[in-house]
């Protein structure tokens, strides 16, 4: 009995020692998953949804952009105070901003019924000025219902990377990855 207490007493003390010297740590990200995903019927409205926005932005065409909008929306940047709706709409009709190009990749999308969050990194190749501000950017959209149609309500931007390596061509699996 007193070697089995002294057996439990000593995996006590290892296990202690093991959790105290691991100390907390952040989460890794993990990597993306190369199998193919099939998307929801969410992620294909959203993305329908969020595609429109972007054409509209590289279109120029304000109507469109301020009818996706609800009256109270707002962009959230990174180090800035939110921008209204309104106020994002004049910045990027503005002449000195482009938007050549864009892709919207992993979207993911929480329906809460009269409400939708939406997730997704995009890929941008813009300017502003003559100079180069594309890069990725993980983007988490706010969506309300109005009626039949869906507004955007709130965006949180942070960019993670500067620059922009847009795919030429649209991938396809092969099956063989």
């Amino acid at each position: 009995m007193p070697r089995l207490y002294a057996y439990l007493v000593s995996v006590f003390y290892l296990s202690t020692l093991l959790v105290s010297l691991s100390g907390a740590q952040e989460p890794v990200k993990p990597p993306l998953n190369p199998r193919i995903v099939t998307a929801t019927k969410q992620v294909v409205m959203f993305s329908s949804l969020e595609k429109q926005m972007m054409e509209a932005l590289q279109k120029k065409d304000k109507s469109a952009l301020k009818a996706m909008l609800t009256d109270e929306a707002a962009i959230h940047l990174p180090d800035a105070d939110p921008l209204p709706g309104d106020d994002w709409v004049e910045s990027v009709m503005n002449k000195d901003f482009t938007l050549k190009s864009f892709v919207i990749r992993q979207m993911d999308v929480a329906d809460l019924g009269t409400a939708a969050l939406v997730s997704y990194d995009r890929i941008q190749d813009s300017m502003l000025k003559r100079k180069q501000i594309g890069g990725e950017f993980y983007v988490v959209d706010l969506w309300k219902k109005d009626g039949n149609t869906w507004k955007l309500a709130d965006r949180y931007v942070s960019k993670v990377g500067s620059t922009p390596v847009l795919p030429t061509a649209p991938v396809r699996p092969t099956g063989k990855q």
